[in-house]
């Protein structure tokens, strides 16, 4: 017979160390509440890094002239709302009637896919397609009159909504006038022989933001436009309008490209005939073939270059976190994560091992790196 003892290991730690631990956990766990608590200012604190380092490059040719930095960022935000503003100014009365034009059509178009739906296989999807036209059509129908308490919500929501908006570039012109001395201190806070790799990974990533920032608004102008002249060619009611819901459709990860064009096939499927439909699906299948074999290796090139499982998981784990904007900022932190990885791990491809210094920023980095040298020898 074999008798088992047990056998008990004493472990005494001195409580110097206990008290370190536990306080290093409580500090994490109190940093982690803050963060949270403030998770919108983080938010547009992200947006406005996206902004600063997609128009960065222009900024630094502007500084080749007679521009400081700060006049640099002024003269491309003037630009910036110049571009926006006079095709805005041009298209939006045109949409805005579009769009009311197309609300008020919207029950008799909707009465038109009542067939289409009736006739779906299996008969519970018949059903559920009935019912979202009934549903869809009474409130259209019979619209409830706003309560004074909606109204002052939704003129609360559209002011928070400017002011974040002028929040952001706000916060982007400070990053872009000060993103020298900030560099320089956090070059300041690591070791001497890992400044030069936090340097290049710093440029690298500012490299993937500003080009997918940059990418993406391309795309964007460019689904729209090609929509937009494509829906006026077939003949679809309220083209500008499909045109503008297309190219805004274009910044969705994954299922932006899909979601563009379905309403224009709905519309087609509810106004004109089936045969239109059919002509604008095809058409659709044309500009995501064009878009992602020409466009997008052209435009977007090594940018944000990262598998589609980990998009997907970006996705999905940013919209739990944070929701719609969580999802929205989950493709460009990715990959800026993944050039921060790549570069730990050692497993850059050559193009990310190079550094992306250019003279200014080769002379910030040496500054940065002669001043940690001054501040250690003292």
């Amino acid at each position: 017979m074999r008798f088992w003892q047990s056998v008990f290991v004493s472990i005494k730690l001195p409580p110097a160390e206990v008290a370190r631990a536990a306080l290093v956990v409580i500090g994490v766990g109190f940093a982690s509440y803050l963060l949270w608590q403030v998770q919108e200012v983080l938010f547009l604190l992200v947006l406005a890094i996206l902004l600063a380092t997609a128009i960065e490059p222009l900024v630094k040719q502007l500084r080749r002239g007679p521009f400081t930095r700060g006049s640099g960022v002024l003269a491309v935000y003037t630009l910036i709302i110049v571009a926006i503003g006079l095709p805005a100014y041009v298209a939006i009365p045109n949409v805005v009637s579009q769009a009311a034009a197309f609300m008020t059509a919207l029950p008799d178009r909707l009465e038109q896919l009542r067939p289409y739906a009736e006739s779906l296989k299996p008969q519970t999807m018949a059903t559920l397609a009935s019912g979202v036209i009934d549903n869809v059509t009474g409130l259209l129908q019979k619209p409830q009159q706003p309560a004074q308490d909606q109204i002052v919500q939704a003129g609360t929501t559209a002011a928070h909504t400017l002011f974040s908006f002028v929040t952001v570039f706000v916060l982007a012109f400070y990053w872009l006038v000060e993103r020298a001395s900030i560099k320089r201190v956090v070059l300041r806070t690591v070791p001497l022989r890992h400044a030069r790799g936090v340097n290049t990974v710093w440029m690298e990533v500012e490299d993937k933001l500003g080009g997918w920032v940059r990418g993406q608004l391309i795309l964007m102008l460019a689904i729209g436009a090609a929509a937009t002249l494509g829906y006026v060619l077939l003949g679809l009611p309220n083209p500008a309008l499909l045109g503008v819901v297309a190219g805004l459709c274009e910044i969705i990860p994954m299922v932006g490209p899909f979601l563009a064009f379905a309403p224009a096939v709905l519309v087609a499927l509810a106004t004109v005939d089936g045969t239109r439909a059919l002509m604008v699906v095809a058409y659709a299948l044309v500009i995501q073939q064009i878009e992602s074999n020409v466009l997008v290796p052209r435009i977007m090139g090594s940018t944000v270059g990262i598998s589609p499982l980990t998009v997907m998981l970006g996705i999905l784990i940013g919209g739990a976190l944070a929701g719609l904007p969580g999802a929205f900022l989950a493709v460009p932190i990715a990959g800026a994560l993944q050039v921060i990885l790549a570069h730990t791990l050692r497993s850059e491809d050559p193009s990310q091992s190079e550094e992306h210094m250019d003279p200014t920023d080769r002379a910030e980095h040496e500054g940065a790196t002669t001043a940690s040298e001054q501040v250690r020898a003292a």
